[in-house]
């Protein structure tokens, strides 16, 4: 199950995990997700709604369940950024939306699947947070703490449940090529942030999807609990 399926990081997780063997349940309050669940084909369909309302993720949970038996893999990739500001000028409907679709969904999502995975033997959570919880970043306080709050999460999470074989992890991009990120950044200020990396580029989602699917994989069988940086050499300075 990968939320946030719809572009960027997310369906490029998803094409990345169908191409190594996976059934996968593509989620994304965008409706276009549909076409990539059509494009990867009859192992992956899509289900389009909003990850913060826990409603569409029961469903899709039980979707998934009742189609294939149980989820295994659960990557919780939906996100937003919120309005950028001062922390003194924000305002607390961005916060609570941020939120809602950053830390509780993910919570949500991690609970609703993690019975079934408990009852299977064992699964591979990946949490998708962002060098924001890593480094501060102007403007972006509430996203940066949703995101350190997904850390803390995480890593509660792989104490609570390794002893169930469940595996929990989370990794921190960098700058990404997203669809997003291109449509509010002009030449100017990709290039600026671009510099901020040590590799002097943004990351493509594929290579975040690579890391997402060796976090998922047995390769990754003695890795819990941990946040990989992404990133480029962004938070080698």
């Amino acid at each position: 199950m990968v939320t946030g399926a719809g572009q960027g990081i997310g369906e490029a997780t998803a094409q990345r995990l169908a191409s190594e063997g996976s059934h996968v349940l593509c989620l994304d309050l965008d409706q276009k997700v549909e076409a990539l669940a059509d494009a990867i084909g009859p192992d992956a369909f899509a289900v389009v709604g909003d990850v913060a309302d826990e409603s569409v993720l029961r469903s899709a949970v039980q979707h998934a369940e009742h189609r294939w038996g149980r989820i295994d893999i659960l990557v919780n990739n939906a996100g937003i950024d919120g309005t950028p500001a001062l922390l003194a000028d924000g305002e607390k409907r961005d916060f609570d939306r941020v939120i809602d679709v950053n830390l509780r969904a993910c919570w949500s999502a991690m609970k609703l699947v993690l019975p079934g995975m408990v009852a299977g033997g064992g699964g591979a959570i990946v949490n998708v947070a962002s060098v924001a919880a890593l480094v501060g970043f102007e403007s972006l306080s509430i996203y940066a703490a949703s995101k350190a709050a997904v850390l803390g999460m995480t890593r509660s999470a792989a104490l609570e449940y390794g002893c169930h074989n469940v595996r929990v992890n989370a990794l921190c991009p960098g700058g990404v090529l997203t669809p997003l990120a291109l449509s509010f950044m002009d030449e100017v200020t990709m290039a600026a942030w671009a510099d901020k990396h040590a590799l002097k580029r943004f990351a493509e989602p594929r290579e975040i999807a690579a890391t997402v699917a060796f976090l998922a994989s047995d390769d990754a069988s003695f890795i819990t609990g941990t946040a990989i940086p992404v990133d480029g050499g962004m938070t080698a300075h």
